[in-house]
């Protein structure tokens, strides 16, 4: 369950689109998308490409004048588990950790699967709000 093609298939199986890609730096990743939101899975710790430690869910929004640091310092101190940053582009990235040291159960990763979405839709409304506010103090 912790392979590439493995979390692919799981993917597929739970009815989710999941295209393995390679990366610039070689490492193989799933492009994906839930509630109209396109995300990767990016793994971690692998050897051999048998099996990989850890896995992120991970998305961005483009670089928008009112994304801050403190903007994402209020939606982390809010949310446990879906964390955002500015990287070093301005774009907002989001990522949620998964370890997959130990057993994980099928509805486990599903649950996984369906939670992301749900907190990644959350996100787009938070994202959302600050675009408007910002759009309304600029208007004064």
């Amino acid at each position: 369950m912790s392979s590439v093609d493995g979390v692919a298939a799981l993917m597929r199986e739970a009815g989710y689109k999941a295209e393995i890609k390679v990366g610039k730096d070689g490492d193989s990743y799933i492009e994906s998308a839930i509630g109209g939101n396109d995300f990767q899975i990016l793994f971690y710790g692998c050897e051999n490409k048998v099996g990989c430690d850890s896995f992120d869910f991970y998305s961005w929004f483009k670089k928008e004048p009112f994304f801050s640091t403190d903007m994402a310092n209020e939606w982390n101190a809010n949310n446990r588990f879906l964390k955002v940053a500015i990287d070093s582009d301005g774009d907002l990235s989001e990522y949620a950790y998964i370890s997959t040291i130990g057993k994980m159960t099928y509805d486990n990763f599903k649950d996984y699967v369906a939670w992301y979405g749900s907190t990644d839709a959350d996100l787009v409304k938070f994202v959302a709000e600050r675009r408007k506010a910002a759009a309304a103090a600029g208007a004064k």
